[in-house]
């Protein structure tokens, strides 16, 4: 995800041996010339965020305030840190009042 907000290169070092080759290969050409070396293509990169309890992919969560941990569905106990949190409240719409002029 870094890589992809500022624009950058992500390449994956198969054999650490070879790690000098791959970066004079990668990074010490111009960025217009790297196109011609053939690099592989970015990758299309998924910013929705893991729950930490089935580790499955969610576009809306709970977060925890103080470890930031991402939750599919409300706990009142953060699995993480162990933060305790009261249930969501459901707020009551007001009655509007009437300001009718009076004769």
């Amino acid at each position: 995800q870094g890589c992809d907000i500022t624009g950058g290169v992500y390449l994956k070092v198969e054999n650490t041996e070879r790690l000098f080759q791959y970066l004079i290969w990668m990074f010490l050409p111009a960025p217009t010339v790297r196109k011609m070396l053939g690099a592989a293509p970015p990758i299309k990169v998924d910013y929705r965020a893991a729950c930490f309890c089935h580790r499955q992919l969610v576009d809306i969560g709970y977060v925890c305030s103080v470890c930031l941990s991402i939750f599919c569905k409300f706990n009142p106990v953060c699995t993480t840190c162990h933060s305790v949190f009261q249930a969501p409240k459901i707020i009551a719409s007001k009655k509007k009042k009437d300001f009718a002029k009076k004769s």
